[in-house]
């Protein structure tokens, strides 16, 4: 029998394992061989080092991976101003010194009580030609450039506006210390080139349980390399502090507040990771073990691949036996809800068909009422639909065979509906001139208005929840212009909240439609006076993540995870297909077909 691990007033590492199973620890590299990287004084502020790759004797381990290191500079004697500005801000970009001692090195006395690196992390790009203004014992650079974003308190990406012209101007003041030029003054937080930045930070998807703890829901950070811990263990310690704030009210917590990491080994096939005593607590209940169990194998999935998980607590085997997760076991828990293979529908002079060339019978959804439909939503299978008629009512198909269709919603303007996972049904009405209001029903009986503060004063064209029901998507006009914006769906309540936008407003750009491809990933179809596009954005990172496709007489679009096909709807009664290998669209269904639309798309 296994003792009991006791438990720690404070962490404890675990003690090191001896025999033929030899923990490895799960690094981005050893020792490496890297050179000092000297700043030359240039005219553009700022330059960096010449990067190197690092791997050790750990790159043998599948799980270890290279990372690029620059050792930063201590200040060159007799350095000119814009020598000291380059070097600090090189010095201030090294991971490998995550107390910035050589970066304060040439900063004044003062200057290193009041500069903290961890105020802010922002990225830029493009940089201009300093201002400089030297005279004999003061100095002021004006560094100028393209600011790309900024890590928020969370670690989350987020990109800059770019209706707010998204220039970076920062002021850095010098004096003369002992004849030598330092920093006086120096903006907040890290400046980080965004060379450096892709350096510095990795971007990994972090996953936290839905609100029925039965799905995961995708949530992307930024992971700081720490060569001394290893990203494992990283990503463990980030997953532990819970979610970004954009997902924070749409998830519930699988893992304690009092749990911490001790480490992460590799054991023969096992991935050993080791915690605190609060692990024993959060495990006790099987529901609470279940989720807990699919997040860290999702969280691992990039590092571990089919490898099991032990959990372990304070070096010891888990109470009552080891604790070993499966990660095929908690293929359920895919965020993405649908598989690439799922079919799509469309309607065709308002019934719905299979998007099937083979097929061409309309599904039997029962006695239908004598509607003219003109937008359809599907459920979590093709018996589960939802469709709009002209007069704004929404009808959904009774349960049994040949039963009849029910009214769930009915209000002036509605939206196109859209399903969630929980089998509730989505809509916006529109209340009068950028007056909006989300409605949800769950069956029959009407349905309830959902607080959105941040879309009832714009009007609303589309709302569509994405398949783990966490977050919604949103075409809105508050005035403005078209955009798109995005927020999460607080169950507990409900309501809509932590709406932020993704598509900004652009001069003479309609949104004429969107769709979720996947949990992190949002189609958007656009119109300007010249031509009409279709771009893939990611929700979890805030930009657009592939080049544009052209999308002539294209109105509606559908998507599933990859590499399921996208489907899109013609103005003139034609369901089209990209094909990705001759990058163009091909006619995959005639004869006034229109609205395609996959599972919960």
């Amino acid at each position: 029998m296994p003792t009991s691990p006791s438990r720690p007033a404070r962490r404890v590492r675990p003690p090191r394992r001896t025999g033929p199973s030899r923990p490895v620890r799960l690094t981005f590299g050893a020792s490496l061989a890297a050179a000092l990287a000297f700043l030359s004084a240039c005219s553009t502020v700022p330059t960096g080092g010449n990067p190197f790759t690092a791997r050790g004797p750990a790159a043998k381990d599948p799980l270890s991976q290279p990372y690029v290191r620059i050792l930063a500079a201590p200040p060159k004697p007799n350095g000119e101003p814009i020598d000291i500005v380059n070097g600090f801000l090189a010095a201030a970009a090294g991971f490998d010194d995550p107390q910035r001692t050589v970066a304060r090195q040439y900063l004044t006395e003062e200057a290193r009580r009041t500069w903290d690196p961890t105020d802010a992390v922002v990225i830029y790009g493009q940089p201009k030609s300093p201002g400089q203004v030297v005279e004999e014992t003061q100095a002021h650079i004006t560094m100028k450039a393209l600011k790309l974003g900024a890590l928020d308190a969370d670690g989350h990406y987020v990109p800059t506006d770019a209706s707010s012209g998204g220039e970076l101007t920062e002021e850095f003041k010098l004096t003369k210390v002992g004849g030598q030029w330092r920093i006086s003054a120096a903006p907040p937080g890290l400046l980080l080139s965004d060379d450096d930045f892709k350096r510095a930070y990795r971007a990994y998807d972090l996953y936290f349980p839905a609100f029925d703890q039965k799905v995961l829901v995708t949530d992307q950070v930024q992971v700081p390399i720490d060569p001394e811990q290893g990203l494992a263990k990283s990503l463990v310690q980030r997953m532990l502090l819970g979610p970004t704030t954009p997902i924070r009210d749409a998830v519930v917590p699988a893992f304690g507040h009092d749990v911490d990491v001790n480490d992460v080994t590799v054991e023969d096939d096992t991935v050993v990771v080791d915690f605190t005593y609060g692990i024993v607590d959060s495990a006790r209940v099987t529901s609470q073990r279940m989720a807990l169990s699919a997040q860290l194998s999702w969280t691992l999935k990039p590092l571990t691949e089919s490898r099991s998980i032990e959990v372990r607590v304070n070096g010891e085997q888990f109470p009552g036996g080891p604790f070993v997760i499966d990660p095929r076991a908690y293929a359920s828990f895919d965020p993405n809800v649908v598989t690439a293979s799922s079919d799509a529908l469309f309607l065709r002079q308002g019934k719905p068909y299979l998007v099937d060339k083979d097929n061409d019978q309309p599904l039997d959804r029962g006695a239908e009422p004598a509607r003219q439909f003109t937008a359809l939503a599907v459920g979590k299978g093709l018996s589960t639909l939802a469709l709009l008629d002209k007069t704004g009512a929404v009808w959904v198909p009774g349960e049994a065979p040949g039963s009849p269709w029910q009214r769930w919603m009915q209000a002036a303007g509605l939206t196109a509906p859209s399903w969630d996972r929980y089998d509730q049904l989505w809509s916006v009405a529109k209340l009068g001139p950028r007056r909006s209001q989300v409605l949800r029903a769950r069956d029959a009986t009407g349905a309830e208005r959902v607080p959105a503060p941040a879309l009832e004063s714009s009007d609303v064209k589309a709302f569509r929840v994405s398949r783990d029901g966490a977050r919604v998507a949103v075409i809105a006009d508050d005035g403005g212009g078209d955009r798109v914006l995005v927020g999460s769906i607080d169950r507990s309540r409900p309501e809509i909240k932590n709406v932020r936008p993704l598509v900004p407003t652009d001069e003479g750009q309609e949104i004429l439609d969107i769709a979720w491809r996947d949990a992190g990933t949002l189609l958007v179809l656009t119109q300007s006076a010249s031509d009409r596009e279709l771009a893939t954005w990611s929700v979890t990172r805030g930009s657009r993540s592939d080049t544009p496709k052209a999308a002539a007489r294209i109105v509606t679009i559908t998507a599933a995870p990859e590499p399921a096909p996208v489907f899109a709807g013609t103005s003139d009664g034609e369901v089209l297909m990209w094909d990705p290998q001759k990058r163009k669209w091909t006619s995959v269904e005639r004869n006034g077909a229109t609205t395609p639309k996959y599972p919960l798309g």
